[in-house]
């Protein structure tokens, strides 16, 4: 892994709003903070509408906020770019296009195929593909589809991957064998995650900080260090006892009049 930048994403005093088909106001979150590492996981937990997936397409470059400064690596954001991965709720493969042409779409769009076709191969490996590089989707899982839009995300690099509860839809086994997928990935490659979800244990069991949001308009209510080492086993005292404090913690932030206390980092 490589040493933590603590300021690698910096998001400042951000706002975004939204208004509704009757021009109703929707106020999705003010004056939101957050720092991320480098090489770090955080997860983003929260009700549903507070904000997660706006904010992670604040990062990735899909929207822009009315207010305050979304940065990686000292540059501001004010575009989509191949630094910053992007991985649905639904994988969104081309139909028409085998694993392979769909892994390989980011290395076409960016004119460098010829010169790295033969990652490809390499990035079917890494998601335990082997052997399924010609089939097209139809033919897929969906555990299976989600491993080929990850490694069409990863395979341009990034430096950034965001996840935007890219298990959600899956069976509680297929989700679990992605968990340990995507926690190896990550060890090998070192790359920044952020990942939204609703699972509690999924999010203790990938990170290192789950950022709980609070319902809308969200603030990040509270910072949770994971602080496990080792392997995660979810029956282990250290790990039920994190579950029950972050299930406390949603169940505050998603009160009608959730306690505000900035974004300071919990042990």
């Amino acid at each position: 892994m490589v040493a933590m930048d603590h300021r690698w994403i910096d998001i400042r005093q951000v706002s975004r709003t939204y208004f509704d088909t009757a021009g109703l106001r929707i106020d999705v979150f003010r004056d939101l903070s957050l720092e991320i590492g480098r090489g770090e996981f955080l997860s983003l937990i929260g009700p549903s509408g507070c904000g997660k997936t706006t904010l992670l397409r604040l990062i990735a470059g899909l929207d822009a906020p009315q207010a305050g400064n979304v940065s990686v690596g000292g540059k501001p954001v004010e575009q989509p770019g191949y630094e910053r991965g992007y991985v649905f709720q639904q994988a969104a493969l081309f139909p028409w296009k085998t694993v392979e042409e769909n892994i390989a779409t980011g290395l076409r769009a960016r004119r460098v195929y010829r010169e790295k076709k033969g990652q490809v191969g390499e990035y079917i490996g890494l998601v335990g593909l082997e052997g399924f590089g010609r089939a097209y989707p139809h033919e897929l899982s969906g555990g299976m589809m989600q491993r080929v839009a990850i490694a069409r995300a990863l395979i341009n690099e990034p430096k950034v991957l965001l996840l935007d509860e890219p298990l959600g839809a899956l069976d509680a086994f297929t989700r679990m064998d992605l968990q340990n997928m995507i926690r190896e990935i990550w060890k090998k490659t070192g790359t920044t995650i952020i990942l939204v979800t609703h699972d509690v244990d999924e999010a203790i069991y990938l990170s290192d900080r789950i950022a709980v949001m609070t319902a809308r308009p969200g603030i990040i209510s509270e910072i949770i260090k994971v602080g496990i080492g080792g392997e995660r086993d979810r029956n282990r005292d250290d790990f039920t006892g994190l579950r029950r404090r972050v299930l406390e913690k949603l169940h505050l932030a998603g009160s009608p009049y959730p306690p505000v206390r900035g974004s300071g980092e919990a042990i």
